[in-house]
Parts: C-alpha cells; structure tokens; sequence
C-alpha cells in the first residue's frame, strides 16, 4: 500500500476543524470559569431586620353614649343585675367594650358623665383604659322615683386589646354638681351665704374591680383584683350570693388619698349547682356600709 499525499484543499479542511475544535474547548472552558467565579463573587444576601413598631403610651379613645335599651344583652345582664345601685363597670359585648354606670335611689338625681378616656400601654402586651367621669345633678322629672338609673357608655375602636378598665371621679367645687365616688354620689351642699367659705362635699372612697369580669364563671378560691382609696384606710372585699349572705370576706388596706392596687383570693364551699352571687367592695360610711364596687358572678 502507497501513501499519497494530501492534497491543498484537504490540508485547509484539516485546519480548519482543528481550529473550530479549539475555539469550541476555549469558549466551554471561558463558561465554565465565568460560572465559577460568579457562584464565588456572588454573596448572600443579608437577613430581613425585623420592623420596629413603635407603640404610644397614650392615646385618646373617642366614645358614645348611647341608651340600655338600644345595648346588647350581655350589657342589659349586666344592669338588671345592678339596678338601684351605686355601681361601675365594664362590660365585654362581641368587639365592643360598654362602660355602666348605676346610680341607687338616693342618688337617682345624678348622672354619670364620661369625660375622657385614654388607652395606656405601659407595656407593649399590656394595655388598659384610663376614663375620667364625672357627676352632674340633673332634673328627674317626672320619672318614678324607684326607677333604675344607668348611664351606658360604648368605647371606640381600640387599636388592641385592654385588660383593663380604672374610673376616676374628679372632684368638683362650690353649689354646682357634687363630687362623686366611684360608688355613687354624696347629696349635694346648699349653696352657702354671701360671704361664706366655700364648701366642698367629701368623697370617702372609690374602688373598682378589674377581675373577675362580669358575669365570670368562678370556682373556689376566687381571684380579686382591683384598686381602692377610702378616708377610712381600709376596704372590705367580699363575695355574696344572690340573696346577699356574705360567704367570704377580706379587709385589704388602702391609701386614704390615693389609690393603692390590690390583690387577694376569696374561698368559699362550692354550690350543689351553678348560682348567682356578686363580688364587692364596701366600706363604712357615717356608720353604714358604703357600697364602692360590685360585679355580678356565677358561683360554680
């Protein structure tokens, strides 16, 4: 066998796929390199920071007065149980929160006003609202004298959930509208003669219960917890039943001027069946007792 040599035109063909071959291998490996060097340049992104939400301490709540018979039923439960009393509360109805207020036969001729209210969170899981109220003399007319008095009072939309409600009565000066304890108002003072120092009416004490809630099924030992201030020093707290036998009772020391907020625990032997009674808190006044706050339970 001879070998012929190759000829021009197949000699450039040779070349030619040598050369593409070659660009072929250095073009896969430019790739390949490319990948690589971007897979180590690229760096991770950083992690999301967590938004900072800023809450205020205070803000202002708008509310509404409205009238017992357009409120829902829990808050209607709430006023038969506390009718001709000299009570305040709040009451939990669905998303919306009602403040009541009671007022006994004695004191029928005044009426609750809610003046402001504030949402204070002092923590950012912990909110509670802060009413001021006061008590303003009003003409009865001709409505029967042993008619129930309620002022109901529906909150605004609240921004979260409060665990919480304090009333505070201000004191107001002069032969205008007396000042009035959380309980109820003392009667008003006459106006006095010309040239006489002003009088100004005595509030002995207020107190309210934040725990139980109204209408709270409750078992042995009850959890109370709440603030009081008395002239006296000291507060009776107490559960009773519907028909208003005392089955336990704790005397709490409270600040004469300012409040002082409290906690404690009431047992009692648990009922053959579910029944109502009552949480209160009382006090002696002018040698009778001075009901300050009451909340209606059922005793399980």
């Amino acid at each position: 066998m001879h070998d012929f040599p190759l000829s021009g035109k197949q000699c450039c063909r040779k070349g030619e796929f040598n050369l593409r071959s070659s660009l072929l291998l250095i073009v896969s490996l430019l790739l390949v390199w490319g990948m690589a060097g971007c897979a180590v340049a690229r760096k991770p992104a950083p992690p999301e920071q967590p938004r900072t939400v800023v809450i205020p301490e205070t803000t202002r709540v708008s509310f509404e007065q409205t009238d017992l018979a357009k409120a829902p039923d829990a808050v209607k439960d709430v006023a038969k149980a506390l009718e001709n009393t000299d009570a305040s509360t709040w009451v939990r109805a669905g998303n919306d929160l009602y403040l009541l207020f009671s007022m006994s036969p004695r004191n029928r001729e005044y009426r609750a006003e809610v003046t402001e209210i504030r949402q204070r969170n002092p923590r950012a899981d912990f909110s509670w609202l802060d009413v001021q109220v006061r008590y303003t003399r009003q003409d009865t007319g001709q409505a029967p004298p042993n008619a129930p008095v309620f002022t109901v009072v529906r909150v605004g939309r609240l921004d979260r959930p409060v665990s919480g409600v304090a009333f505070q009565f201000n004191r107001e000066k002069g032969p205008g509208p007396a000042p009035m304890p959380a309980a109820g108002p003392q009667p008003a003072v006459k106006p006095a003669p010309a040239g006489s120092p002003e009088t100004t009416l005595r509030v002995e004490g207020e107190a309210s219960i934040d725990e139980p809630a109204p209408g709270q099924e409750t078992t042995s030992p009850v959890k109370v917890v709440g603030r009081a201030r008395h002239s006296a020093g000291e507060v009776r707290v107490r559960l009773v039943d519907e028909g208003g036998m005392v089955l336990s009772e704790k005397t709490i020391a409270v600040g004469r001027e300012s409040f002082t907020d409290f906690e404690t625990s009431l047992s009692y032997g648990p009922p053959a069946s579910p029944k109502r009674g009552f949480v209160e808190i009382v006090a002696p006044a002018r040698g009778k007792e001075q009901s300050l706050a009451r909340v209606p339970v059922t005793l399980k």
